[in-house]
C-alpha cells in the first residue's frame, strides 16, 4: 500500500460515515440526525457542514502521522506505518502528507 492508497482509504471511510449518518439510523450518529427532522435543504447544509468536519479532522491525522502537525498533546513528530507484513506505507518524509492533500483537497 503507497501514502496516496493510505490517504485514499481514510477519504473513503470518511465517505462511508457520511453515508451511514444520513442513511437515517445506521449509526447513533445517525439516529441523532432523523430526530432532528431537518427539512433537505437544512440536511444539505447539515451535510456539507459534517462533511467540511470530518475532512479537516482525517486530513490533520494524516498529517499528524507525518509529523507536520501535533496530534493532541503528543507534540509533533513523524509515525512510521507499516501493514503487518513489513512493508512501509509512510516513513513521515512528507509523501503522506502530499498524499492527503491531494486526496481530501485535490481535483476531483
Amino acid at each position: 500500500m503507497t501514502a496516496q492508497e493510505f490517504a485514499q482509504a481514510l477519504k473513503d471511510e470518511k465517505e462511508g460515515m457520511l453515508s451511514s449518518y444520513f442513511g437515517r439510523g445506521e449509526s447513533p450518529a445517525g439516529t441523532l440526525l432523523k430526530n432532528l427532522g431537518a427539512p433537505s435543504a437544512d440536511e444539505k447544509i447539515l451535510r456539507d457542514f459534517l462533511d467540511g468536519v470530518l475532512t479537516d479532522a482525517f486530513y490533520t491525522m494524516l498529517l499528524g502521522f507525518d509529523g507536520e502537525t501535533a496530534l493532541g498533546r503528543s507534540g509533533q513528530q513523524a509515525y512510521k506505518i507499516s501493514l503487518t507484513d513489513g512493508s512501509v506505507v509512510s516513513e513521515g518524509n512528507g509523501e503522506l502528507s502530499n498524499s492527503a492533500f491531494s486526496v481530501f483537497y485535490g481535483e476531483e
